[in-house]
């Protein structure tokens, strides 16, 4: 069922590694207007927020920010969390190495980190409504980000990136512009006005909040902090439950995957036998715990009598 979107994204891979090791300068470039792009869609966000009833504003802010996810689809660039689930891929169905599936991870995040400050600069510079009317939001935002737990911060960005990649699993899955646009709009409206984590999302938040004027609680500690905790979450998201949950869920793709893909194949296999087998352990003993249960019942009842 999944099979062919599967095998799209594992070409996309060996694409994408080719492209990284035969011209890095390329590959990285696509990173930084990555980073750009998200940035576009933040500055969009809080300036569109600024002056909102809060009781309004997450449902605004979601509907805003689609533009940044439709841009990197569309125009074409290389997105952190996008390669967290079709590297995986190509490495399941082994058209990329493990170690041009952590190089791409690591090229992007960096790129996407860069071209998130230099538009960050761009933005100061320009000092807009972003700095006047929707300082004290978009400061507000950035604290309360890097003021989050550890564990809140790791399954915030889980869920963020599931949908993230949904966006971009599903406008793989349909020829039609208007629908790919219509999907990312509303997996990137859920995961925004949710108030999720996106890692290169948040370096354009932080990197804007910054290089304003911004409170002690906003600090570049707290931008890595927070940083950290996000990307793991993200990578957890799209590696594991895009990436592998697909790829199991479809049979054909399992078996034509390569052997360190089996080896997960076969611990998916054993764990659903023990967990077949522990259910059957429990009704079993849940039914003989019923009955003796309804002897001892019954017992009683004839003492009383």
């Amino acid at each position: 069922m999944y099979s062919d979107t599967i095998d799209h994204f594992a070409k996309l891979a060996k694409v994408k590694a080719a492209l990284l090791k035969n011209n890095p300068m390329s590959f990285f470039i696509g990173a930084l207007m990555a980073g750009a792009y998200l940035g576009m869609g933040i500055v969009l966000v809080f300036t569109v927020a600024g002056q909102l009833d809060p009781s309004i504003r997450p449902m605004v802010m979601g509907m805003s920010f689609g533009i940044a996810l439709t841009l990197v689809i569309f125009a074409g660039s290389e997105l952190f969390t996008g390669h967290t689930m079709y590297m995986t891929i190509g490495w399941l169905k082994e058209t990329v190495t493990g170690s041009e599936v952590f190089k791409a991870w690591g090229a992007s995040w960096s790129g996407n980190l860069m071209g998130a400050l230099l538009f960050g600069v761009m933005v100061a510079l320009g000092h807009g409504a972003l700095y006047n009317e929707s300082s004290d939001l978009l400061n507000a935002v950035a604290s309360a980000k890097m003021n989050k737990g550890p564990v809140q911060l790791f399954f915030l960005a889980i869920l963020c990136n599931w949908l993230v990649c949904l966006a971009i699993w599903t406008a793989a899955r349909t020829e039609n512009d208007a629908a790919k646009c219509i999907l990312i709009f509303w997996c990137l409206y859920g995961f925004f006005a949710s108030g999720f984590e996106h890692s290169v999302a948040n370096m354009a938040v932080f990197s804007m909040a910054l290089l304003g004027e911004h409170p002690e609680s906003v600090s570049l500690t707290g931008m890595f902090y927070n940083l950290f905790f996000v990307t793991l979450g993200n990578l957890v998201s799209g590696s594991v439950f895009m990436a592998v949950g697909y790829w199991a869920a479809s049979p054909k793709a399992m078996d034509q995957s390569s052997k360190p893909a089996k080896k997960i194949k076969a611990m998916l296999d054993g764990s659903f036998d023990l967990l077949l087998k522990l259910y059957g352990l429990t009704k079993t003993y849940s039914k003989q715990g019923w009955q003796f249960a309804k002897e001892k019942r019954q017992e009683k009842l004839k003492k009383a009598a």
